[in-house]
């Protein structure tokens, strides 16, 4: 009976760090992108780049928040990131090229797949 309750938790833990190293992978990625481009200036940016930028940074920040908060976390970074892609894909009328962007949204579906196992754990 042990090892039955143990193989959930194993998986959620191993979730959680593979989300994490992710994470802070993309996050660390994304702060050298922006370091080596000088910042972003919000006065030069139409409202596309707007909201671009807007989903860029709630996937950052849920990423961050996800590492306390599974959950909430990882609902923002899926949430930010499926905005970017969206609005992309209306603007460009294209989905985004490359396998970065579409990656980003692995560490937030894996912290919200990790924060369930462990709301379901802690409830049963």
């Amino acid at each position: 009976m042990k090892t039955l309750s143990a193989k959930p938790l194993h998986l959620e833990v191993s979730l959680r760090w593979i989300a994490r190293l992710l994470a802070a992978f993309f996050v660390g990625l994304v702060a050298l992108f922006f370091v080596g481009e000088g910042g972003i200036n919000p006065f030069k940016l139409s409202v596309t780049e707007t909201v671009l930028i807007i989903g860029f940074f709630t996937t950052c920040i849920g990423m961050i928040v996800a590492w306390r908060r599974e959950l909430i976390g990882g609902a923002m970074a899926t949430t930010g990131i499926l905005l970017f892609c969206g609005t992309e894909s209306v603007v460009a009328g294209r989905f985004p090229k490359g396998l970065i962007i579409p990656l980003m949204v692995l560490p937030g579906l894996l912290f919200l797949v990790s924060g369930v196992l462990r709301k379901h754990r802690n409830a049963g």
